[in-house]
């Protein structure tokens, strides 16, 4: 019966150690939050909101959110290049021209973390 108990522990141990190294290794980071600001505009009516696009890689330009603040934080995948842009809108809805893209930001996860505890099995 103590052998049994025994070999139990140990599959149990082993589906517990295995279970946590697959939760380490899919727990790594696939995005970063990147901080961007910018000056409001010196001329023209005054600014309600921004809007605010990005680019990602060789793509095209896309709306990802708008912010009433000159400030923006991006959800910026891990290994592709990003550019940042914006756009003042007034109270009418009117959209002034977009700035100039930011410079391009290519957010890297930095070197792995310490792995967990080795546990005998």
């Amino acid at each position: 019966m103590k052998r049994t108990t025994k070999i139990n522990v140990t599959l149990v141990l082993a589906l517990l150690t295995t279970a946590l190294l697959a939760t380490s290794a899919s727990a790594q980071t696939t995005t970063v939050n990147v901080s961007y600001t910018w000056t409001a505009p010196t001329s023209g009516s005054a600014v309600d909101h921004y809007v605010v696009e990005v680019k990602v890689d060789s793509g095209n330009f896309t709306q990802v959110g708008t912010t009433a603040t000159n400030s923006y934080t991006l959800t910026a995948a891990v290994g592709h290049a990003h550019q940042l842009r914006v756009a003042g809108v007034d109270a009418q809805d009117r959209q002034g021209p977009f700035s100039v893209p930011s410079d391009t930001y290519t957010p890297d996860a930095g070197a792995p973390s310490a792995p967990g505890k080795p546990v005998r099995f």
